[in-house]
């Protein structure tokens, strides 16, 4: 079991005010990155504490974790308040709407970087960190079935948005890695994610991108369990609102996959 002393202690109107109420609720400062893709070297990796620490851990079938926990979404419209959006942010949204929704969700709140330094490992290790929390999640939780790992992407704003019905969302992109045996599994289960969510928001995803060989890590912890995804939710210039616009789509779609 993994030893839990390697970790330290540890929300355009009206909807644009609960967000910011959330965020000035939850979550750290802004640190300016000195690029866009954040690589965990530049500065300390941003870590968005825990809103609702207690809430539906009991036998929960969905574990949501951030292997790169520092990437960041625009925080433009919050700079005034000092606060930053970012993927942490995201995972707790999500499991916020599953929990509501019926889907027993508890999502990872120990620090990657504190895993990295127990480990003497760099940030290019984050894959191998967070699939060490993986592991005690589901060693101290024997009911979770589906593991899903939340990003955001680096492209330009136009390509990382879509407008339906009014309502603008945060496209999602499924990586699936094909460095590993029974990848297939994994590419099937993202398939039939892929095509409920088009059915309900039409071009909401950007499809299933699969990396493998040399230059990619190849297996994202795919390896892990069939049930194993990961997403890339928007881009680094994506609002908040059109990230939880998307967050809600996901959810309901999760619901109708996964019943």
């Amino acid at each position: 079991m993994l030893n839990t002393n390697l970790f330290s202690s540890k929300h355009e109107q009206n909807e644009q005010k609960d967000i910011l109420d959330f965020l000035l609720d939850y979550t750290i400062g802004r640190q300016e990155l000195e690029e866009d893709e954040y690589d965990g070297s530049k500065s300390p990796q941003e870590y968005t504490p825990d809103p609702t620490p207690e809430e539906n851990k009991e036998n929960p079938r969905i574990y949501l974790y951030n292997s790169h926990q520092g990437e960041e979404y625009n925080g433009d419209t919050l700079d005034s308040h000092d606060v930053v959006p970012t993927v942490m942010l995201a995972n707790y949204r999500l499991r916020e709407e599953l929990n509501n929704l019926g889907l027993n969700t508890i999502a990872e709140t120990n620090p990657i970087t504190e895993v990295l330094k127990a480990n003497n490992w760099n940030y290019a290790s984050s894959y191998e960190a967070s699939k060490l929390l993986m592991t005690d999640a589901l060693e101290k939780n024997g009911t979770l079935e589906y593991f899903f790992d939340i990003h955001r992407d680096s492209i330009p704003y136009e390509s990382s948005v879509i407008t339906y019905e009014g309502t603008t969302y945060a496209k999602i992109l499924f990586v699936i890695g094909t460095d590993h045996e029974n990848y297939e599994q994994n590419l099937l289960l993202a398939e039939k994610l892929n095509t409920i969510l088009n059915q309900k928001v039409p071009n909401i995803t950007r499809g299933i991108i699969k990396k493998g060989g040399s230059g990619v890590n190849g297996i994202y912890n795919q390896d892990f369990s069939p049930n194993t995804l990961l997403f890339e939710i928007g881009g680094s210039y994506n609002k908040i609102s059109e990230v939880t616009n998307t967050i809600h789509i996901l959810a309901v779609s999760l619901k109708e996959m996964i019943g």
